[in-house]
């Protein structure tokens, strides 16, 4: 559920429900997906959130992957911790985890228009041993802190030694620090001090502890509030800490990367994550580890070594046999060789039909759309994204290259080896595995200039989605295309289209068809590979500033669109039902660009100038 989908879809349908529903739905949800076989490696490929390692911190003889951490206050029944371990946070924490289970009384309130959730309190789990069958199932390669509660010695000893072999860390309230000295000697991890915006103001003396956790909320009476307006508590509350310089957790607060790099300037070690989450969405974390790398290299330089030259002369070699197939398409359409395997010169089947042929000249042309497109997309991938060392960049090139050579083999499904084909793979491919070669060491994580939640951040998540749907339904009719051409070849609108049979055409000349299979099998084969360009430059690439994702995408995609739609009515094979699946994404296409132009053409050098129109720009 990355932000795309989840302000897009999910959001707007989740708060309908009442909190808790909505709440534990959506991480069961996640939860059970992350269970699944893969199910981690499709939200890896969806949301693409693993922290670099370039943000990895090591804090008191742990490793946290991120100083983003998540509050346990979030999923007191312990729904979705699994799914949290691949959202891109360096840490969970558990809990409150007590001997008996605890409830809370009132629902949740929640408050759309100021981002605030209303609690009665915030102490409700699932009791010690509900809490240990949950985290027995458990397997997860991140840091979890575990948040213990007892009345008793007796109460903290019995959690500290049924949980200690989960536990990263500890961290007790300042109830517990009476039994500080019996828990030290049952464990060797570090110990946190939980202390409130309450508490830490009459907070004047050291504690033994390895560092403090100041806890989300503003209490009253009655309830407790959480939301933005916890961070001038939160930074008051570092300050009173700072003098006993150690370790100190921020929770709470956070709705978009501005607020966590302000209280890692305060002096926070790590930020958690608790209303940020619900309102800003999952990718929260995901670009907050990003702009952690902005702010430590705000200037992409290219690096050496990269095999970005080779990559791009391979998309070169793409992009200009696409132009050289568009001619051949739209003048002689039949090569020598495809003649004389078929033994009749073009003449004869124009005389035979002059639709079939029309019919032949269009997929040559669609082929030869898609090809450019691929082949600028390739370019811009190694010149923007390999260049200056996006692996991200690197993988989507890699593995969408590796689908398009894999076209070589779909001969086998209709029986016609086309050696132009085979030859000008030959000379690509070496170029694809230099580039490969050099490239091999490349790690670097993708920075992100994002500070605010502005109208065009929220504007932008719509345009991603409808990039993404269009990637997807790209890579998907690319897949139907191939399997037609090794298969039925003609769909029921081609045929009514040349007012001919399959047993006609093969009664005329019985390699027709698998010459024509050959060509709709090549297209599919080539649609595959831009569906996924598209699809993993608009998943992987999408961020504020990034003026060459959005040229990217609106120059990529109209080689594909003009010849893909403009063949069609320049044959004459204007049917509009089957032309409708290329409209919408014609449209989906024009509107993605419009919601993402404002956002990906932001300037991000320029935000620390420009703070006070962004935050008068919010909704």
């Amino acid at each position: 559920m990355p932000d795309w989908s989840y302000h897009t879809f999910f959001k707007p349908l989740l708060f309908r429900m009442k909190s808790e529903t909505s709440r534990d739905l959506t991480l069961h949800t996640m939860n059970t997906l992350a269970k699944l076989p893969f199910g981690d490696k499709v939200i890896q490929f969806f949301g693409h959130m693993q922290p670099s390692k370039e943000v990895e911190q090591k804090i008191i003889e742990i490793t946290f992957p991120s100083p983003v951490g998540i509050s346990g206050r979030l999923d007191p029944h312990l729904n979705g911790t699994k799914a949290f371990t691949n959202l891109g946070f360096g840490f969970i924490e558990v809990g409150p985890i007590t001997i008996l289970p605890q409830k809370s009384h009132k629902p949740i309130i929640r408050n759309v228009e100021k981002e605030t959730l209303v609690y009665d309190h915030l102490h409700e789990n699932l009791g010690l041993d509900a809490t240990l069958i949950k985290l027995q199932s458990m397997r997860t390669t991140i840091p979890l802190g575990m948040m213990i509660k007892g009345e008793t010695l007796q109460d903290y000893e019995k959690l500290v030694q049924k949980i200690d072999e989960h536990a990263a860390f500890f961290i007790i309230d300042v109830e517990g620090i009476s039994y500080l000295e019996r828990i030290k000697e049952l464990t060797s991890k570090p110990l946190l001090l939980e202390l409130t915006h309450k508490n830490v103001k009459n907070f004047t003396e050291d504690i033994a502890v390895d560092g403090y956790i100041i806890r989300e909320g503003i209490e009253s009476d009655d309830d407790v509030e959480l939301g933005q307006m916890e961070m001038h508590h939160l930074k008051e509350s570092i300050q009173q800490l700072l003098p006993y310089n150690k370790m100190i957790v921020a929770s709470g607060g956070v709705h978009e990367p501005s607020d966590a790099m302000e209280l890692f300037r305060e002096g926070a070690s790590l930020v958690q994550l608790h209303s940020g989450f619900v309102y800003s969405g999952p990718g929260l974390p995901k670009r907050i580890n990003e702009r952690i790398l902005y702010e430590e290299n705000p200037v992409s330089k290219p690096i050496e070594q990269t095999g970005w030259i080779s990559f791009f002369l391979m998309g070169l070699g793409v992009f200009i046999a696409g132009i050289i197939a568009l001619i051949i398409g739209l003048t002689e359409v039949l090569l020598p060789y495809d003649e004389q395997y078929l033994g009749i010169q073009k003449e004869e089947i124009q005389t035979f039909s002059h639709h079939l042929f029309h019919f032949m000249s269009h997929d040559r042309i669609c082929l030869a759309g898609v090809m450019i497109s691929a082949g600028f997309m390739f370019m811009q991938l190694s010149y923007h994204g390999i260049r200056k060392g996006e692996h991200w960049a690197k993988k989507a090139y890699v593995i969408a290259a590796a689908l398009g050579f894999l076209n070589i083999f779909y001969f086998v499904g209709f029986g016609y080896f086309d050696r132009l084909h085979f030859v000008y793979y030959l000379i690509i491919l070496p170029f694809f595995l230099y580039g490969l070669f050099k490239s091999r060491n490349l790690t670097t994580g993708s920075k992100g200039s994002n500070l605010y939640n502005t109208l065009s951040w929220k504007r932008s998540q719509l345009g991603q989605s409808l990039f993404v749907i269009s990637g997807m339904c790209l890579l998907s009719a690319g897949i139907v295309i191939s399997i037609i051409g090794m298969n039925g070849v003609f769909v029921k609108e081609d045929l009514m289209f040349f007012s001919l049979t399959p047993e006609q055409i093969n009664a005329f000349n019985d390699k027709l068809i698998p010459l024509i299979a050959h060509d709709r099998a090549g297209f599919g084969g080539a649609l595959i590979s831009e569906g996924f360009l598209l699809l993993t430059i608009s998943l992987w690439g999408y961020r504020e500033g990034a003026k060459w994702v959005w040229w990217t995408l609106a120059l990529g995609g109209l080689p594909g669109f003009l010849t893909g739609v403009g063949t069609h009515f320049m044959i004459g094979y204007d049917n509009h039902f089957h032309l409708s699946p290329a409209y919408l994404l014609l449209l989906f296409y024009l509107v993605g660009l419009v919601y993402s132009y404002a956002y990906l053409n932001r300037s991000g050098e320029n935000q620390s100038i420009t703070v006070s129109v962004l935050k008068a720009e919010k909704v």
